[in-house]
């Protein structure tokens, strides 16, 4: 208990040196009062931007794209099924055609 007494005691002592420590600053009514200047950095001062490469153009793209290189997993086996399958509705709509009213 004593060594909180002294604590508080010496605390108290210091109380007066920490006041005056604060600086008072100018009234916000004085329009000739100084003001200490702020700096503060801008929040866009280390920023990147998100693409740094260039970027290629869209005639590039659709070349890589119809190269044959690009092409080799693409099988033209299944033409013929929906042929067939368009064919036999062609046909079956030519069968039952009404005059257009």
């Amino acid at each position: 208990m004593r060594m909180f007494i002294a604590a508080l005691l010496s605390a108290a002592a210091l109380l007066p040196a920490l006041v005056q420590a604060i600086t008072t600053l100018p009234d916000p009514a004085d329009a000739a009062a100084s003001v200490p200047t702020v700096s503060v950095p801008s929040a866009f001062a280390d920023y990147q931007p998100y693409r740094d490469q260039k970027a290629p153009t869209w005639q590039e793209l659709n070349r890589s794209v119809t190269s044959s290189s690009g092409m080799k997993g693409i099988g033209h086996g299944n033409m013929q099924a929906a042929n067939s399958s368009d064919a036999k509705n062609s046909e079956h709509s030519s069968r039952h055609e009404e005059p257009a009213k």
